[in-house]
């Protein structure tokens, strides 16, 4: 594949994410930086565009049903969904047997990063640790219940946000202010929360506890 072919596969990768989610998300005419510096990491895992799409279309489609609805302003919240999605696609092409073998390997990775986590968890976040230990306890078990995982993970983050301090709340607004001008309070406060978080999972990587991040 020549250069100029690579290239243009790469800005047609790009584009396509961003056309697919603006299409739902029609208040916004661009994807900000930080949307972008996903799809760069999504493209750095070689995830097939055919997975992101649908990724995108489930996430939105999931809010249609829930009875407390909760606006999408990033691609960061379509991310379990289209990593779903992943995994379903690569079960098509390796077959039942072959998934079954990646499925273990995914909860062994998905172990060890809490085990790991457990063993030199911070003293700053050491809140978190009964979330951690319950996802270890789960993924010990003989079929690991990937509901119980999602739930988990979600209250790992709602502790997060509960925990980080107003100093570091305020900070996280005016970084998202200045990417979403056009937002509103109450959407940058959403936003603010879903950063925040990530940020904060990242400085003191904290594991995901849902199979589906490994």
């Amino acid at each position: 594949m020549s250069q100029s072919q690579s290239q243009t596969e790469r800005q047609e990768y790009y584009q396509k994410i961003a056309r697919a989610f603006l299409e739902h998300q029609t208040s916004l005419f661009f994807l900000p930086p930080r949307d972008v510096a996903l799809i760069a990491e999504w493209e750095k895992l070689h995830i097939p565009l055919e997975a992101i799409l649908e990724g995108i279309d489930r996430t939105f489609s999931r809010q249609l049903l829930r009875k407390r609805k909760k606006r999408i302003y990033s691609l960061s919240q379509c991310e379990k969904e289209i990593l779903r999605a992943y995994s379903e696609y690569q079960e098509r092409l390796v077959g039942k047997k072959a998934a079954l073998v990646e499925q273990t390997e995914k909860i062994s990775r998905a172990k060890q990063e809490v085990e790991a986590c457990l063993k030199n968890l911070p003293q700053a976040i050491s809140y978190l640790r009964e979330p951690l230990e319950e996802a270890l306890a789960c993924l010990e078990a003989e079929k690991p219940d990937e509901a119980v995982l999602e739930a988990l993970d979600e209250k790992l983050e709602e502790m997060i946000w509960d925990e980080t301090s107003e100093k570091e709340k305020t900070a996280a607004l005016e970084e998202v202010r200045k990417e979403y001008p056009e937002k509103s309070d109450y959407q940058l406060s959403e936003i603010q929360q879903i950063w925040l978080v990530k940020k904060i999972r990242q400085i003191y990587r904290i594991p995901h506890l849902s199979i589906f991040y490994y």
